[in-house]
């Protein structure tokens, strides 16, 4: 993985801009699942890494972490035109209730 402090891709990069920033995780998943007009869950979010990016394409984003400071800085982060599209959680994926049928991905990346 190459760690630079200067992003390529302003869609796909942790707070400190050093998580992938060509792109080339989030262009992975876009490769494994079509998340245009998807209602999309994503387990594990973090600081919002990936969020934006997959938010960008789909209809719907629920993205939960049990990290309630991760959570609070990718509310922080998240850009305004996108915040009819995503909302945030704090849990462990243990302890969400999501009703079957929901969501039409789900998003589990470097949640382990």
């Amino acid at each position: 993985m190459n760690v630079l402090r200067q992003r390529s891709d302003p869609d796909c990069a942790c707070a400190d801009g050093l998580l992938d920033p060509e792109g080339a995780h989030l262009a992975a998943l876009r490769r494994l699942g079509d998340f245009a007009g998807a209602r999309v869950c994503e387990v594990g979010c973090g600081d919002g890494r990936l969020t934006t990016g997959i938010a960008r394409d789909a209809a719907f984003v629920f993205a939960f972490d049990p990290d309630a400071d991760r959570i609070a800085e990718a509310r922080r982060r998240l850009p305004r035109d996108l915040r009819a599209v995503v909302t945030y959680g704090v849990g462990a994926a243990r302890e969400i209730e999501i009703p079957r049928g929901e969501f039409d991905l789900v998003v589990f990346s470097w949640s382990l």
